[in-house]
């Protein structure tokens, strides 16, 4: 009876260390799902921002994608910008960057670059973090922060940024790139996405 119980309860520990295992193992693969080129924009697209300084918004065309880049042409109040962003299987990043320019020339992607700022980065899980050459200090704080966006619940990566004292916040969702962006100055966030990106060019 004695022994019979002892066998019961092995094969108890053996079903419970059995079962730990495959659930690390799914875990494991569920992070490997995160794959940094999700969170690009997947076409041409004019993302619509509310709030930022002293309540403006801001406008982001986006009007020319790659496998692996896209152009940014952001129109604030009164000033126009231009970024390029490069994204691999472990980097997505801030490759060039032109503000308060007066006319938008059409194609930017061939133009030098003259910014390497890593925005995320692999493995992309809760806490990894890095620095940058500017000494800017990015940590993910998670891979799966709801957020409201477009009248809808969406899973949203959150980083945090840090420099000299100034910290924000950063979120990236899957096929539009950044959709938010809290600061100590206000908030910016996306309530629009139009893909007429030519009415906003001209």
């Amino acid at each position: 009876m004695e022994r019979k119980l002892k066998i019961k309860i092995i094969r108890v520990i053996l079903i419970i260390g059995v079962l730990s295992i495959s659930y690390k193992i799914f875990l494991n693969s569920q992070e490997k799902t995160l794959q940094i080129i999700d969170y690009m924009p997947t076409k041409p697209m004019v993302k619509i921002f509310g709030g930022s300084y002293e309540g403006s918004g801001s406008i982001d065309v986006i009007d020319k994608i790659t496998k692996n880049s896209y152009q940014k042409k952001t129109l604030n109040t009164g000033s126009m910008g231009v970024a390029i962003y490069s994204v691999t299987d472990d980097k997505y990043k801030l490759i060039y960057r032109e503000s308060e320019i007066p006319t938008f020339e059409e194609d930017y992607l061939e133009k030098k670059d003259n910014f390497d700022l890593i925005l995320l980065r692999t493995p992309i899980k809760k806490g990894v973090s890095w620095s940058n050459n500017d000494g800017s200090i990015y940590k993910i704080m998670s891979v799966d922060e709801k957020i409201d966006i477009l009248g809808k619940e969406v899973n949203t990566i959150k980083l945090r940024y840090r420099k000299e004292g100034y910290e924000y916040y950063l979120y990236f969702a899957k096929g539009f790139g950044i959709v938010k962006v809290e600061t100590e100055m206000g908030d910016s966030e996306l309530f629009d996405v139009k893909y007429d990106i030519k009415e906003y060019l001209n």
